[in-house]
């Protein structure tokens, strides 16, 4: 299972997001012999299952290289919120409904391929923009593990304890100060926590200011970083 999951981890995700390249073809030559579309779906939906096996193995590995306690690691997965999910996922279905009727019958695609066509490629393609950006995160005993996708490349992170000075829970502003680092699933939150960095340069030489982070429970979030670091309830 180690070697399958490192066999995962050093696929690129961007090279797995061309994947939806394959749904127009799949659209496409719907009329041609369903064996050569379903081999086209076929590639769409293996492409899909190797995005969500790669943060599985993430998980499993960062749990495996750092983490030696009895306790359970706390595994979180924020998602943005549901009302912006589904306004993005309406505006797309009228959209994708509107331009296939108005291309209905455009290089011998009817109106119903062009919406499938159209709306299925956006859902594949620009997920991260209209759901929100995928975000892991796990606390272990030895430090936080987080995942960010925030569109065609993942970033994997982690950040020991001792690495942090301290975690405060905060209020969000309308604008973003530059010196925070946004690791949340939506640019605009209402609360957060901040990680400040143990080191006057930072976490690194790509997140030299202040983590923004956006667990689900941020209160129980804080309660199990308090064993570790020094955590500050804010307003």
């Amino acid at each position: 299972m180690k070697f399958l999951d490192q066999f995962i981890l050093d696929i690129p995700y961007l090279f797995l997001k061309k994947i939806p390249y394959a749904w127009i073809a799949v659209v496409y030559f719907w009329s041609w012999p369903p064996v050569f579309s379903g081999i086209l779906l076929g590639i769409v939906l293996l492409g899909l299952l190797m995005m969500r096996w790669q943060n599985h193995a993430w998980e499993a590995s960062t749990i495996r290289d750092f983490h030696s306690g009895a306790f359970k690691p706390i595994v979180d997965h924020p998602h943005a919120a549901r009302l912006f999910q589904i306004r993005n996922l309406l505006i797309v279905l009228l959209a994708s409904a509107g331009l296939g009727w108005l291309l209905n019958g455009r290089f011998g695609i009817s109106g119903l391929q062009w919406f499938v066509l159209l709306a299925g490629f956006m859902f594949l393609y620009r997920d991260a923009y209209l759901f929100g950006a995928s975000v892991s995160y796990i606390l272990t005993d030895q430090g936080i593990g987080i995942r960010f996708v925030p569109g065609h490349v993942d970033y994997r992170l982690f950040f020991s304890y001792h690495e942090i000075r301290q975690a405060v829970r905060t209020k969000v502003p309308v604008k973003i100060p530059q010196n925070w680092d946004r690791l949340t699933p939506q640019k605009r939150v209402p609360e957060g926590l901040l990680l400040y960095a143990a080191r006057i340069a930072g976490f690194s030489k790509q997140l030299q200011g202040e983590l923004l982070l956006a667990p689900t429970d941020i209160k129980g979030f804080l309660a199990e970083l308090s064993h570790h670091v020094e955590v500050i309830q804010g307003d």
